[in-house]
């Protein structure tokens, strides 16, 4: 089963993706973003061209490498994502984006809107222009990919029972019919 908890930085992806990977016993995707932040990469509006590529081939490989059972709290959505924002008009985002889409294949996409203040992990942007750039992105891509998701929203707890009752609820219905 491969879920990834979806959305722009600070709505709470890591914490639920933490979560549901501990409740399911499922693996948890190692986070590019903090990798990339400690081998001195910019990870904000401002992340450039290599960075964003690097970014895409390094959780490519770590889902590839997990294979069909994971949960991540990024996903290859992400670096189309970001790479539209903040490549802008470079002819490379394009190339970013095709070779993306075709990877871009999970069970479970749980979208997460923008309901809390940005938390300063030292890390992402505080920026709540670019967040909100970003969530509005985030959700044209998914629709314009054609790709199914969740809406999750409330507390984390509100969020988490969401998630599982999506999840059971499909596997109910797998077992149902394999019956």
């Amino acid at each position: 089963m491969k879920i990834v908890i979806a959305g722009s930085h600070g709505t709470g992806k890591t914490t639920l993706a933490r979560l549901l990977a501990r409740l399911l016993d499922l693996p948890l995707l190692p986070d590019v973003a903090v990798e990339a932040h400690q081998k001195g990469f910019a990870i904000n509006e401002n992340t450039p061209l290599e960075t964003q590529f690097w970014m895409f081939a390094k959780q490519l490989e770590y889902e590839r490498m997990l294979g069909d059972k994971f949960i991540g709290d990024k996903c290859l959505i992400d670096y189309s994502v970001y790479g539209d924002i903040v490549l802008n008009h470079d002819p490379a985002k394009r190339m970013l984006a095709e070779l993306i889409r075709p990877n871009a294949r999970y069970d479970f996409i749980f979208y997460l809107p923008i309901e809390f203040p940005i938390e300063d992990n030292k890390i992402r942007s505080l920026d709540p222009d670019f967040q909100l750039a970003v969530d509005r992105h985030y959700l044209e891509i998914l629709n314009s990919w054609g790709l199914a998701y969740a809406t999750l929203s409330g507390s984390v707890q509100d969020r988490l029972a969401q998630a599982l009752e999506i999840i059971n609820e499909r596997i109910s219905c797998q077992t149902a019919i394999l019956d």
